[in-house]
């Protein structure tokens, strides 16, 4: 049993339980503006809202008096976000609208401290709404609202934070694969700020159970070393709990049962000092099946009943799977009767598509315990009349044999249903497969066109910049050096001309220049020279106007790459920069290029007008086909988040 992760709220993430109330009393009283009281007033409400609202709303109230009679957008937008987070667990609806309305108040708002509040009230509010069994809902909000804010904020802890979510949520819906480049870029992001121990070990804790579900026990414990080392700098930190049960499932899936239990023991210390009835209920759930795995069916049933203790947490799937478990292990006891009772509630509130096997598992039941209950009559009554005994006997006798019978007709009639249905549907799989097999042949074909196309327009490129460079370069240098030889000789003879020959020298720099510029951008030579970093240097660079800022930001680029890659990733970016500057009206671009293991990480992300991303929008332009063909190429991935007058970011992966 995995009890639901659910993604703690951004309110609470906030209130560091280790911060005391009196440090920020004390940060108030010398606040040397209404503006930092304000601030720390609502830190103070953060801080209560889970624990004494009363007190929470007094200080909200009192920030509001500060900000005066007419407050700005910012301010109100403060006000009902802080008051949302008050009412978070006990007004869904009111908080949720309070939420909305701080966004609303935002929007038109550019900078840095909106864009983090507007980022924390989408994520509050998709937790309603999980809350509310709309975990898709969520799941959305979060990649199209709460992160691109965030980056566009600035706050890494923020964008951390928001991609493990993310990874968790994907996990929970069993898309393992998905999850781990999530968590991959969270903890990518976590490993740019100094002290972030307890986000990273929160990510290397789930990245771990999300490789366990991969059955990729390697990857596991790798990340539990690395888990462990990051809580050896925050020993109490309330993720421990989470760490053991974690390493504890490890060893239980390599049958280790020593160490697991060791290892539940210790989480479950941590999970009762700190009170934590869900980690608490997990743990008892997970020593129960290591106890199971093992066949120790008495130890398995008392863990499991510890941890039926905290039902009242439950989602009612997992008070189904404890229903279940618990008819499991008195199925293995023996206890018919009190397995064939759970297996029984279990039975009527499940799904129609389990109905059929769990009515086959209530029957064997029922016959085993009508059986016990029939021989325990025959006893009682065997001294009473011996011909009783028998009639009762080979009814029985024929009762078992109309429902073997019975059973047999409906198991033979079930596996013909089930054989017709497997080679209808293997036929429609093959059906499928085929049309599949057709598309990726065209695709595969299309792409060996443009590759062979792309291979050719770089090749002419490169002699096109190598002929402008070494032949009409040389010839106009040549032209040049020759007039001013001629101005410089003879000065006295030409005093008359030398303005119109000196003017002419300068047509002629500039005709230098440009046949550079144009030759630059046919083929940089930094790029072949240098490598990529000093080449997207250069770009950005280049690309950099007063009208649109354009900002390089490269992390642990590798030195040495295949030309076509430099060549790809090159003009991916070239690209991507024309279209920010000219079709999206930009006025800040940010290009960030980044390598993790084996896989090359590309964001560009800028503010302009944004562009629509929908299935039903408008064909885009031969620009984007020439980038998607390209990550196709090099066999990676592009993934587009935009909003109108919102911006737009690109995020290319490209496996090495």
């Amino acid at each position: 049993m995995m009890v639901l992760v659910v993604a703690i709220p951004a309110h609470c993430q906030e209130a560091s339980e280790v911060r005391y109330t009196d440090s920020l009393l004390q940060l108030l009283e010398t606040a040397p503006t209404n503006s930092a009281k304000i601030d720390h007033l609502l830190e103070l409400s953060n801080f209560w809202s889970d624990r004494d609202t009363t007190r929470a709303f007094s200080y909200v109230r009192r920030a509001e008096k500060l900000m005066g009679s007419r407050p700005g957008n910012y301010q109100k937008a403060l006000l009902e976000h802080f008051t949302s987070n008050i009412i978070f667990a006990h007004h869904i609806e009111r908080a949720k609208a309070g939420y909305m309305a701080a966004e609303k108040l935002l929007s038109s708002e550019k900078t840095p401290q909106a864009y983090t509040i507007r980022s924390k009230a989408w994520n509050n509010y998709g937790i309603l709404l999980q809350l509310q069994d709309s975990a898709s809902k969520y799941l959305t909000i979060t990649i199209n609202r709460a992160l691109p804010y965030a980056r566009m904020a600035g706050d890494s802890v923020l964008v951390g934070n928001y991609l493990h979510n993310i990874g968790l949520m994907l996990m929970n819906v069993q898309d393992y694969h998905k999850a781990d480049t999530y968590y991959q870029k969270a903890l990518l992001t976590f490993s740019k700020l100094p002290g972030a121990y307890e986000n990273k070990l929160e990510v290397l804790v789930n990245r771990s159970r999300n490789a366990l579900f991969l059955k990729q026990y390697d990857v596991a414990w790798a990340n539990l070393q690395q888990a462990a080392t990051q809580l050896t700098y925050v020993p109490h930190s309330t993720l421990a709990a989470a760490f053991y049960r974690t390493q504890g499932t490890y060893f239980r899936h390599i049958r280790q049962k020593d160490k697991a239990i060791r290892s539940f023991q210790k989480g479950l210390e941590r999970a009762v000092a700190l009170k934590d009835g869900y980690a608490t209920q997990d743990i008892y759930f997970e020593l129960y099946a290591t106890y199971r795995d093992f066949e120790e069916y008495s130890q398995a049933k008392k863990y499991l009943l510890q941890a039926n203790q905290y039902a009242a947490l439950n989602t009612a799937h997992n008070r189904l799977l404890l229903q279940r478990e618990l008819a499991l292990v008195e199925y293995k006891l023996g206890h018919y009767q009190e397995a064939y009772k759970q297996l029984e509630v279990y039975a009527l509130a499940k799904d129609t598509f389990q109905e059929e096997n769990m009515a086959l598992k209530i029957l064997d039941l029922e016959k085993r315990y009508e059986s016990v209950e029939k021989q325990n009559e025959i006893l009682k009554l065997r001294d009473e009349n011996q011909k009783q005994e028998l009639a009762i006997v080979h009814i029985r006798w024929w009762t078992y044999g109309l429902g073997g019978g019975l059973l047999l007709a409906l198991t033979i009639a079930c596996f013909s249903w089930m054989l017709v249905e497997r080679n209808r549907k293997l036929m429609v799989q093959k059906e499928q497969l085929y049309q599949e097999e057709l598309r990726s042949m065209k695709q595969r074909e299309r792409l060996k066109q443009y590759d062979a196309v792309l291979r050719g327009q770089e090749q002419e490129r490169n002699r096109m910049a190598r002929d402008l460079h070494d032949g009409l370069g040389g010839l106009l240098a040549g032209i040049k050096l020759k007039l001013s030889a001629i101005v410089s000789s003879k000065e006295q003879v030409l005093a008359k001309d030398k303005p119109d020959m000196l003017e002419v020298v300068e047509q002629l720099d500039f005709s230098v220049d440009e046949l550079r510029r144009i030759s630059r951008n046919l083929m940089p030579e930094s790029l072949l020279l240098m490598g990529l970093e000093p080449a997207l240097a250069d770009l950005c660079m280049f690309m950099d106007t007063p009208q649109t800022a354009v900002r390089f930001q490269p992390l642990d680029i590798g030195k040495s790459y295949p030309k076509p890659l430099l060549v790809a990733i090159y003009r991916i970016v070239q690209e991507l920069l024309t279209n920010a500057v000219k079709h999206a009206c930009a006025s800040e671009v940010i290009v960030q290029c980044s390598q993790l293991e084996e896989v090359f990480f590309l964001t560009v992300e800028d503010n302009g007008k944004g562009m629509p991303t929908s299935p039903d929008a408008p064909a885009q332009g031969l620009g984007l086909s020439n980038i998607r063909n390209r990550v196709a190429l090099l066999n990676g991935s592009l993934e587009i988040l935009s909003q109108p007058n919102q911006g737009t970011s690109f995020n290319i992966q490209i496996p090495l």
